[in-house]
Formats: structure tokens, sequence, C-alpha cells
């Protein structure tokens, strides 16, 4: 072997542990670290010494794209690694941290942070790359990472050849000491860079702006360290909840997709009722929801609001305001009118994931744009509106991204149902999903489609009954893949072909539209849960097509062996809404009424059936 090279020499449990660890089904990295009091113990997977090896390959690894494009960090490189407010985050960031700077690759550590200013110091910073350590929404026995190089997020088939490094062993760089990376404290610099940044941008327009009904939900996470940026921009006055808990404790999660989390949220129900508009993150703060009304955290009621129901704002916004502001800044630049034809196609694309009600696509194409579903994952998404933005720029006349939306003002605006919200910079033209600087976003198109009451707006968009995304324990990994695969496989069997069924897959899920509803079957890539959803144009059909779901859900588990009940702490409308009348969703089977009334209303051949 040259002297330029070494093994990699991982651990025995490192190796051991890489299909946990790099997943090529998964979008980042999420792994066990033990219980708290007992973190990094032998039972854990993600430990200091399994980061420290993924800086190691992250630091020299050449990474093949789909497009046949080499990317790596070389020597003299330098990443951004920021880290959320849990127990460990901080030693697995300084483990990331040693193992890249082995391979003469730099490091600027900036501290807890979110990830929107992870993404965001990345370019402000000079960086090549970023890390950003953080469990997202979930308990502390878990954490995990999100990274990337240049714009390229590391996920999926990248994670693969990661995994494949670890587990050949492949060489890494053999450096001296007196020639590894340095670590560079830009914990100030950092922050006063994004700060600095929100400042300039948004300060203008909401000094002029009553604020008084926002208020923001920190939920004891990394929103904290943005508490007077929000009080900065919106005025001293304005309501933070979340700064005095501790989102550590196993108490609460923050997860704002979740009302049983926002309700533990002390003053929250009191600010509800006191009118407020409240935005929510989770603990990294990339993504964010809207609540408002007294009854919006019960079971049944509305006012919080996912990423389906801000999709029909940001089609609007999109459609009505800024695709002709697009098409008119390009008219006088002189873009021919078969360019402007073909960047007119690419922005009035709304892209929809398997959890959106479909009473999105119905509006979006009503308003004359188009539709397509979307895997999920926060860095798929972003590499798709990436794509997007280049030909967009390459079409008008312009060789970059950050040329075309400083000539035109363009921002495209698009969001996963799980509240991963991407608003592509209004100076470089990258998209980021920034719970904190979407904020001022969604404010702004707020005000500029004249919304007071946002149930107000909603009663003018089209509404269906909906469930929430049903996630539910599996007893293992091995379980919940092989309930899923045959799960997908029946309803392709059952639907395909079907006069009125359109039916989308990916990624192991599947989705079923029918003229009254759709269902959905699918499985977590960050936790040993299934998932599944139903809709209908009314409640009796959404219970019908919920049950027959929920029976073919029941019949795999029997079949495979898998006795997790359904988690009614999460799943809890089963027994707290009493439109649904399934208490014991453990018991429903295709002799339930509903069901059987699914079955006929699809036609579907019950000889064929074996669930």
């Amino acid at each position: 072997m040259s002297d330029n090279f070494k093994g990699l020499n991982a651990p025995e449990s490192v190796v051991k542990n890489a299909d946990k660890l790099l997943k090529p089904t998964s979008y980042d990295i999420r792994a066990y670290v033990g219980e708290p009091g007992n973190f990094f113990t032998e039972k854990a997977v993600l430990t200091p010494e399994a980061m420290e090896t993924i800086g190691k390959i992250l630091g020299c690894q050449e990474f093949v794209l789909r497009s046949g494009t080499r990317m790596s960090l070389k020597v003299g490189d330098t990443v951004v690694i920021g880290y959320d407010n849990g127990p460990t985050s901080a030693p697995l960031a300084a483990a990331m941290a040693k193992g890249i700077i082995s391979q003469g690759v730099n490091v600027y550590d900036i501290g807890t942070s979110s990830s929107g200013q992870v993404y965001q110091n990345q370019n402000q910073l000079g960086a090549k790359a970023h890390v950003q350590i953080t469990r997202s929404h979930v308990e502390v026995t878990t954490n995990g990472a999100k990274f990337g190089i240049a714009t390229q997020g590391i996920h999926t088939y990248l994670l693969e050849q990661m995994n494949i490094f670890l587990k050949e062993q492949y060489p890494v760089r053999n450096l001296p000491e007196a020639d590894y990376g340095k670590i560079y404290d830009k914990k100030s610099e950092g922050r006063k860079a994004y700060f600095d940044k929100m400042k300039a941008i948004y300060s203008g327009y909401f000094e002029k702006r009553d604020n008084s009904m926002v208020a923001v939900n920190l939920f004891g996470g990394t929103g904290l360290q943005y508490k007077d940026l929000f009080l900065d921009i919106l005025g001293k006055d304005t309501l933070i909840l979340g700064d005095d808990i501790d989102v550590n404790s196993g108490h609460l999660l923050a997860d704002p997709t979740r009302k049983e989390m926002l309700a533990k949220v002390p003053r929250l129900q009191d600010a509800l009722d006191k009118g407020k508009r409240i935005h929510s993150f989770d603990l990294d703060a990339d993504r964010g929801s809207l609540t408002e009304g007294s009854e919006a955290l019960t079971v049944s009621g509305t006012g919080h609001y996912l990423g389906d129901a801000l999709a029909f704002m940001l089609a609007d916004y999109k459609m009505k305001l800024a695709l002709p502001a697009l098409k008119e800044a390009l008219k006088d630049k002189g873009v021919n009118p078969t360019n402007l034809k073909a960047i007119e196609k690419i922005a009035k694309t709304f892209y929809i994931d398997a959890r959106y009600t479909g009473a999105v696509k119905q509006y979006v194409e009503s308003l004359g744009g188009t539709t397509v579903f979307h895997p999920k994952g926060h860095s798929l998404w972003k590499e798709t509106i990436t794509e997007n933005m280049k030909l967009m720029s390459s079409l008008a006349g312009y060789t970059t991204i950050d040329e075309f939306v400083q000539a035109t003002g363009y921002r495209d605006l698009q969001i996963e149902a799980s509240l991963h919200f991407f608003s592509t910079d209004t100076k470089d033209g990258i998209p980021r999903d920034d719970a904190v600087e979407n904020i001022f976003i969604l404010e702004q198109v707020i005000d500029a489609l004249g919304i007071n009451k946002l149930a107000d707006y909603f009663k003018t968009v089209p509404s269906r009954f909906a469930t929430k995304e049903i996630r539910t324990v599996s007893e293992s990994n091995e379980q919940k893949e092989k309930i899923t695969a045959e799960a997908v496989s029946a309803l392709r069997n059952l639907f395909a072909g079907k006069e009125g069924f359109d039916i989308t897959e990916f990624d192991g899920q599947i989705r079923v539209d029918f003229p009254d509803g759709f269902i959905m079957y699918g499985m977590s890539n960050t936790s040993p849960k299934l998932t599944f959803m139903a809709e209908g144009s009314t409640v009796e059909m959404r219970n019908r097509a919920l049950a027959f779901v929920l029976a073919l859900h029941n019949s795999l588990k029997k079949k495979y062996g898998d006795n997790e009940a359904m988690d009614l702490s999460e799943n809890d409308f089963f027994v707290k809404d009493s439109s649904y009348e399934m208490t014991e969703p453990d018991k429903m089977t295709m002799d339930d009424k509903r069901a059987d009334n699914f079955i006929v209303y699809s036609k579907i051949d019950k000889s064929i059936m074996d669930y």
C-alpha cells in the first residue's frame, strides 16, 4: 500500500453496525445512542467511535453521483459543523470533526445551531461542505447527522457508497499529524453572519408591520439560539414560547406535527385563546408548523396546519404572484418565447408527496399548475429544486443560479407534508429548509394573499376528510420491511388497471387515488414504524377506506408474527375522535362492514384476496 494511504481500520463494533448507520434507504443518519445517563455503551449504534469513522470516510471518499459526476473533499477544504442541544450531540460533533481533520480537511465549529444556519453558514463562511448533528424530532435515545458537499446532500445511494467503504475497509489518507486539518471556533462569526443576513433582508419589512398576533414556539430546541433574532425583527413585544422547557427530559418531543406535544408547551393554549398565530419548530429548526384557533389542539379540531395545508397558500402565491412576476421580468430581459414557455412549465410545477390530501392536486391544477408526486426526503427535494433552478437559469441565459435570482427576484417555494418547507435563497438561489427564515417568508406570503385569519382562508380552498399519517411501531425492522413489501404488492395487484384508480409508487410506498379519496401504505426510513393513511370526500368514505387499509395492515402483522399493538399514544384519535368509531383498531378485519363496503365500492375481486 502506498505511503499516502492506509487502511480505514474501523473498530469491529462500527463495521458490524454499518447497515444501521449508513442505510441506503435513508436520507440521513439516525441511530440508537443509548439511554439517558448511560449513553455510548456497547449496545449503542451511533457512538463517538462510529462518528469519527464516518468523518474519516466523508473526508476522503470520492462519491459518484447518478449523473456520473464525481465529488469529494480535498486536503485543505473546509466543513461547517453544527449540532442541536441534545446531550449526545456535542461529543458526536467533536468525534466527527476528529475524523474529518485526520484527512487534511478543516472544520468550522459553529456550535449549537439550527440546520438552517448550518446550511447557510457553509456559503457565508466559504466552506465546501456541511454537517449537522441532530436527532430532529425523535427521542433522546437516538441521534443522527445530515451532511452534504456543495449543494449535494449525502443520502440514499450515496450513503450506500459510504456503507460499502466501511464494510470493505477502503484506504484513507495517511497523513502525519502535522498535516491534519484544523478545527476553528466559528461560533460567533457564524451566528453574526446568519443574523446579519436575516436582519438585512427582513427587518425593513417587519418594522413597518403589525406583528402583535405572531408568536414563536421555540420548543426548547436549537430555536432558543434565535430568540433575540425574532425579537429584533418582529419586535421586542413578540410572544416567545417554549423557551422555558427541557426538551431532553423525555416530557415531550419537539415535533411540530403533533398536537399532543404542542399542548404540553406552557402558555401555548393561552396564546391560541388570545388569537395568536403560532409558529413551532422541531429540535433542529428545519421544520415548522402554523397553529391558530382555540380548538386547534383538540383531537378533531381544525387550526393546526401541516405541510399539505400550507401547500394551498404556497400554490396560491406561486401561481398568482411569483410566476406572473417571473414571466414579466424575463420578457423585459428579452428571453425568447420558446425558452420562456419552458421556464414557465418548470416554475408552475408543484411537488406533492404521498401524505398530501388529494385536494391539493385538485386546487393546484385548478390554478393552471402541474402536480408531480415526489419521494419523501428533504435531501431529495432540495436536489430536485436545485436542478430546476439550474435549468431555468440556463434557459433564461444566465450562467449561474445566483445571477438568475438576483436579476429576476424569483423564489421557488415547495413543501413536504412533514413540514420541510423549501424556499430558494434570494441571494444564491439554493433551496434550504430553514424554519427560522421560513417564519418571515410565510408571514410575507400571508400578507401578499391578504389573509387575516387562517381559518377564513381555508374555507376558500377544497377540503376532504383525511387521517393523519398513522405511525405505529413494529417489533423489528425486518418485520416492518416484510409487512410493507407485501402490503405494497397487495395494493398494486388489487388496483392495477382499475378504471378511476391511480397508483403512485416510490421508495417502498404506495398510494392509490380514487375519485372520492386515497389510501396510502409505506414505512418510516428512520425508525421501526409502519405508516399508512386514508382520505375520503366524506367522513363515511374516509372511514371505509381506513377500515380497509387497517384490516390489511392487521392481517399482515399477524402473518409475520408482529404482535406490537397500535400505538395509541401517537394515534389517539382512534379513541378520542368519535367520528371514527374505531376504538379498537387492532381488531379491524376485512369482515368489518366498512371494509366490506370499500371492497364493493372499489369492485375488488374477492377471489384474489387472501387477507
